[in-house]
């Protein structure tokens, strides 16, 4: 396969909408989420071996290709090769490549195009994929980060809607949230907001640049509930079933399930009734588009 970094292929550009995608390359084969509260990633109906993953605005973020899929990346075959043969390769090419000791847990990198390799297959001791993106790869940091004592979690917890879940809130202060919670890892993801902390109590909360909550994620580790209706770790169904019977608007889209008037979603990690519920989403309501009038 023909990978243009920082582009893409063919009928499939980096920023692109998946609509558009679908409009050129056809449906995928399916549909899945590589965390409970990521977004969806398709897998190209023609090439089992492809994967494209878009972000939390359905625009197309990253494009992976596994073994034993044929990639070349400037004249060089990345997959199903010796890795220091790969590297060697690379480097005499005159590109950066970064060993994972200084690249964090992404495996091998060159930050300058993009593209991340990780992984080997046993038998041919080799990478096992090639991840490719839209915009020059930067180094992950990682922070593992300790609460007070006896912090866990937020326990059982009902959705507020457009406010929070349970005692964590939108707009509420990244130091404040880490006393709530617990420990857990910091990072900077890779789109959506400018900080993100993953808590081992099963909270992900992304922060905007001055430090305060923008979205709440809360996985099936814990129970959260609106208006009386259980949502994590059912099938979807059965949520959407006891919600439409409450009285809830509930809008089905695919792996999920939107309440317009409370403002979150509930994820499932494929598209499938009676797959469990993995996530309760809230985002912070977007700003009102330039020029528009509020009174």
């Amino acid at each position: 396969m023909e990978i243009v970094p920082l582009t893409g292929v063919s009928g499939a550009a980096f920023g692109q909408s998946r609509a558009s995608v679908w409009a050129v390359r056809g449906e995928p084969a399916s549909a899945f989420r590589r965390g409970a509260d990521a977004p969806l990633t398709d897998m190209s109906a023609d090439e089992s071996y492809v994967f494209f993953e878009y972000d939390d605005a359905d625009l197309l973020h990253a494009i992976e290709i596994a073994s034993p899929g044929p990639v070349i990346l400037h004249g060089v075959p990345l997959l199903g090769r010796p890795e220091d043969e790969v590297v060697g390769e690379l480097r005499a090419a005159g590109h950066e490549v970064v060993a994972e000791e200084e690249a964090g847990s992404i495996g091998w990198a060159l930050p300058a195009l993009g593209v991340t390799l990780g992984g080997t297959v046993q038998d041919t001791d080799g990478f096992e994929s090639g991840r490719f993106r839209g915009v020059p790869a930067t180094l992950d940091a990682f922070e593992f980060f300790e609460g007070p004592d006896g912090r866990s979690g937020p326990g059982e917890a009902v959705v507020l809607p457009h406010r929070g879940i349970g005692a964590v809130r939108l707009g509420a202060a990244r130091s404040a949230m880490r006393r709530l919670l617990g420990p857990g890892i910091g990072s900077v993801p890779e789109f959506g907001a400018a900080w993100q902390d993953t808590f081992f109590s099963g909270v992900v909360l992304a922060y905007d640049a001055d430090e305060t909550v923008v979205r709440i994620a809360v996985t099936g580790r814990t129970s959260v509930g609106h208006d009386g209706v259980p949502l994590l770790g059912r099938p979807r169904r059965d949520v959407r079933a006891q919600a439409t019977e409450a009285g809830l608007r509930v809008l089905d889209r695919e792996a999920e399930l939107v309440f317009p008037d409370a403002g979150f979603s509930v994820l499932t990690a494929r598209d499938g009734d009676a797959l469990p519920t993995t996530a309760v989403v809230l985002p912070a309501p977007a700003p009102p588009p330039a020029g528009t009038r509020l009174w």
